[in-house]
């Protein structure tokens, strides 16, 4: 989002209820349908659904100013303000159901609106329905262009939507400043952040629509904690027209419900704790501990078999000892099958590709080995004590900042995301204004739905983007992971190579970091005594780390490997080919390990833990990590006394479905 979701429409705008037409007003209305127009589009073009719409559904249109019955209003230049002024020109039909259509930016605005109706209202739309854009951090994929679109440019594509511009030159001139303004704002739109809403998401191309492509409609998959369901149609870019009844017909079909899924459409459904599957999911009674069942397979099933949500089986180990072999042992146990995303498909008959350059952990152990000893010296111990007084700086940072806004504050948006992230960009050499478009992209390859078209597009554009930056390092080397592998090892390694590594490490990067650090806050926060023990410094601060680490296991699985061999594991015969993933959360609370590993205690002298791998996959960022817990986590609770929860921890949203557990906000006061 634009990052003022929080900021009311400015005083002495113009009356926000006259945006909205309403071609036929219902008494009592089961359904408002509320749709918003294109770039420089006319909000009449829906005054049509209102005929093709089931009995008790109410069909309105936001008219953006500058065109129809508001043309003497100037048109807004900020998404911003158009968003505000949108949102509260439906302030009042929040009475009954509400779904929003958006197509082309009235997508984007659609989007803003559904943001604004979460954070300032408490409520949801039943569906999102977007047609003919991509989500919005695509948007913040580059810096705006550095020259103005001429009037051609900018016509073209109204001209080919509406043959009366074609043909009335005096018209096309009459519009053509509120086209200018709308295409200034898509340019100028930059999303800070883009918060996930609940509401399902359904998304519309046409199967010709040169302008959005079906990588671009799927990166609204992120968008949504709740189902989403790609739609195309005939057509191009403007297919409302000639696709009318079947496109009606369908929106509503989303709106009724049908986005919960059905045999036509492409879906992921919501992490909702029925659905998420065994080898991610966690306790329904604690947000930090694995489900009940592992305690039960541990004793009686230590190797089970589960289903991934690609639809492939894999074999899942839950004790300490033989999830510790298993991850050890690269000879028997590769992890070739993670070349396509973190949870693999059943394999395919001509085998998988093979390993993506640079990205180094599907790499066979020789290689593997060479890559990681180049890149050891740059997470050390000793480098991250060099590091300390940097993350130091940017925690304090942060938390100058929670403080002058004062209560309250999302711990997650305000200091847990940017302080890993904003170290780990430096660390890595990449320029922090492209922090936003990185993130999202890496969002979508964390992510263990099986939503292969968007994570293949996310890879596309990080390969495209880090090539350019290892141009950079070779270039002019800096203080940082590329400069120095540019140049101690620049000959060894090619540009293909400098960019899988770049791209693996921040795979492997901040979000772990970022999902240990929230949920050890909010850990703390429900837990006073051990709250007391940081913050008066009675527990060791790398006996904190080290627990915290250990205790929630953000990382489920790592990666899942595949047997190289016929091998037996726990008495369970495990056939060559077959995959294997080790549970940590599992193997970290083993029993046979110590006793009581269930209960945090950040005083507890180091138990040993596969929460940051073992062997030769290790985590190289381990040594970050640590001392990233021990500047941040005593920090916030010195810096934030009597620290608590704004909602019940039972309104909290996780991410179980991704490969960093943590807490997708944290709303605190203090």
């Amino acid at each position: 989002m634009t990052g003022v979701s929080a900021r009311e429409p400015a005083a002495g705008r113009t009356e926000a209820s006259r945006w909205l037409l309403r071609r036929r007003v219902l008494p009592d209305p089961e359904l408002r349908l509320i749709c918003f127009p294109h770039a420089g589009g006319a909000a009449t073009f829906f005054h049509g659904w209102q005929d093709r719409v089931p009995a008790g559904t109410e069909v309105g249109a936001v008219c953006y100013p500058g065109r129809q019955n508001r043309i003497a209003e100037p048109p807004l230049t900020s998404m911003d303000d158009l968003a505000d002024q949108a949102h509260a020109a439906l302030r009042g039909l929040l009475d009954r159901p509400l779904a929003l259509f958006g197509h082309s930016m009235g997508a984007v605005v659609a989007y803003e609106v559904a943001v604004r109706l979460a954070e300032r209202d408490g409520t949801a739309p039943v569906a999102l329905l977007v047609s003919g854009h991509g989500a919005p951090y695509l948007c913040a994929a580059g810096p705006p262009p550095d020259t103005a679109a001429d009037d051609r440019e900018i016509a073209e594509p109204a001209m080919a939507a509406d043959p009366a511009l074609r043909s009335s030159p005096q018209l096309l001139d009459l519009v053509m400043p509120v086209l200018r303004a709308d295409h200034a704002l898509l340019r100028a739109y930059r999303p800070v952040r883009t918060p996930r809403i609940t509401a399902p998401i359904v998304a519309y191309r046409g199967a010709d629509d040169p302008r959005a492509s079906e990588d671009d409609m799927w990166s609204w998959r992120a968008m949504t904690g709740g189902a989403f369901r790609l739609r195309t149609l005939p057509g191009n870019h403007f297919y409302l027209a000639t696709e009318e009844a079947g496109l009606v017909a369908d929106v509503m079909d989303a709106c009724r419900g049908g986005a919960n899924g059905d045999a036509t459409g492409t879906m992921t459904g919501p992490a909702t704790a029925s659905a998420v599957p065994l080898f991610v999911r966690r306790s329904g009674a604690c947000p930090f501990a694995p489900a009940e069942d592992f305690a039960r397979l541990r004793a009686e099933r230590p190797v089970v078999r589960t289903t991934l949500p690609t639809g492939a089986r894999a074999w899942m180990v839950t004790r300490y000892a033989d999830a510790r072999r298993v991850i050890a042992d690269q000879r028997r146990f590769s992890s070739r099958a993670a070349v396509n995303g973190p949870v693999p498909p059943p394999e395919p008959p001509e085998g998988f590709p093979p390993p993506r350059p640079g990205v180094f952990y599907t790499y066979e152990p020789e290689e593997h080995g060479r890559i990681r000893r180049m890149l050891t010296p740059e997470f050390s111990a000793q480098r991250a004590r060099v590091l300390e007084p940097r993350a130091e700086t940017l925690a304090d940072r942060h938390l100058d900042a929670i403080e002058r806004a004062g209560p309250p504050a999302d711990l997650i948006a305000d200091f847990v995301l940017p302080v890993p992230r904003l170290l780990f960009l430096e660390l890595l050499g990449v320029p922090l204004q492209d922090a936003g478009r990185l993130h999202h992209d890496l969002a979508l390859l964390h992510d263990f739905h099986p939503i292969h078209e968007a994570q293949a597009g996310a890879f596309r554009r990080l390969d495209a983007y880090l090539r350019e930056l290892v141009e950079t390092a070779r270039a002019t080397p800096g203080d940082n992971v590329l400069g120095h592998l540019v140049a101690a090892h620049g000959t060894e390694l090619s540009d293909d190579e400098l960019a899988g590594i770049a791209c693996q490490l921040l795979l492997a990067g901040y979000a772990t970091i970022a999902g240990t650090l929230g949920l050890s806050l909010l850990a703390l926060i429900l837990d006073p005594v051990q709250a007391e023990l940081v913050r008066d410094g009675r527990a060791r601060p790398d006996r904190m780390a080290e627990e915290l680490i250990r205790h929630l296991s953000v990382v489920t699985f790592g990666k899942v490997f595949q047997a190289k061999e016929d091998v037996t594991i726990a008495d369970q015969d495990i056939a060559a080919g077959d995959y294997v993933l080790c549970h940590l959360p599992s193997a970290n609370r083993d029993p046979a390990l110590a006793d009581g590993l269930d209960r945090l205690d950040v005083s507890r002298e180091p138990t040993p833990h596969l929460a940051l791998g073992h062997g030769a996959h290790h985590c190289l960022g381990a040594e970050l990590a640590r001392m990233e817990l021990r500047v941040c986590v005593p920090r916030v609770l010195r810096r934030l006394p009597g620290l608590r929860l704004r909602v019940p921890v039972e309104e909290l949203r996780f991410t179980p479905l991704n490969a960093a557990y943590g807490v997708e906000s944290l709303p605190v006061a203090w």
